[in-house]
């Protein structure tokens, strides 16, 4: 009677694993089929940026799982996709905030990301069978408008950057040139979109940090010059209150910059932040983890 019973429990477990293992090739089929993101074969098919030829530090940080999720997200973001299933499996909500983080400072061209929304389980997992919801900053329409206001003044800073002497001189321009055009300026909670990245610093001038770090990194990956854009992030309850610079490779070794501290409230230019190794320059700024080291 005990073996009898053993028997159904035990069929009963292999029946359960079956229909699992069956469920979840179902959930994985549904979400590859109809809602994977890709990239586009036809680079001319993006509305406005095509994501290359940009320095991804942060992307060499992640495992190749985060990886696949980066691109997804990525992907996503630079064809306006309201939503995307992602090829995951399971992924807690901290290491998804984490990918997400390190496409927005990868990718400052990506102007118009605001956030992502998705369902969690009880145990702080992303529930990877449900659809990944986005959010943007611009509408796509909004987005080309924006992009044609500022393109022609950062094309100007490269081109100009372009003619310099050498890589030193290269930086040293874009890092005076962005505080000349503009100024720091407090904005209120309903210009955050346009503060919180590179549009301000193109589009009006009135920028903070965020404009001048993801504006540094930019032109640096136009330049062919590997840059990150590196952030406190030690201001939980409110992330726009933390600070962002940049960290530059020049002649094989990493240093420290940052613009916003080197704009002396429009009494010209000072250089208390530029170029500085981690020794100088982390006396007064907070080292995010996983930064290169020299």
């Amino acid at each position: 009677m005990k073996k009898k019973f053993s028997d159904i429990l035990f069929n009963i477990f292999i029946l359960a694993c079956i229909v699992s293992t069956f469920y979840m090739f179902f959930i994985y089929m549904r979400v590859s089929s109809e809602d994977m993101v890709v990239a586009l074969q036809n680079e001319n098919n993006y509305p406005i940026y095509t994501g290359n030829n940009v320095f991804e530090y942060w992307k060499t940080t992640l495992t190749d799982e985060q990886k696949v999720l980066y691109e997804e997200i990525k992907e996503a973001y630079l064809q306006f996709k309201k939503q995307f299933g992602t090829k995951i499996k399971k992924i807690n909500t901290e290491d998804f905030d984490k990918v997400f983080d390190a496409v927005v400072l990868d990718h400052p061209e990506i102007f118009w990301i605001d956030s992502y929304s998705t369902i969690r389980t009880f145990n702080n997992y992303i529930n990877t069978s449900k659809i990944i919801q986005l959010h943007y900053s611009y509408t796509e329409e909004e987005a080309k408008e924006v992009k044609a206001r500022i393109e022609p003044k950062y094309n100007a800073i490269i081109e100009e950057a372009k003619i310099q002497s050498t890589d030193y001189d290269k930086i040293k321009y874009v890092h005076d040139k962005l505080i000349e055009i503009s100024q720091y300026h407090e904005y209120t909670k309903d210009q955050e979109n346009s503060y919180q990245s590179l549009v301000s610093i193109f589009d009006t001038g009135d920028t903070v940090c965020a404009g001048y770090a993801y504006s540094f990194k930019f032109i640096m990956d136009n330049l062919e010059i590997k840059c990150i854009a590196s952030n406190d992030v030690s201001n939980e309850e409110d992330k726009f209150s933390n600070h962002i610079w940049n960290i530059v490779n020049l002649d094989g070794m990493w240093y420290n910059i940052d613009v916003t501290w080197d704009q002396n409230n429009g009494n010209g230019i000072i250089y208390n932040y530029f170029l500085k190794d981690n020794d100088d320059f982390y006396k007064d700024h907070k080292m995010q983890e996983g930064i290169p080291q020299n």
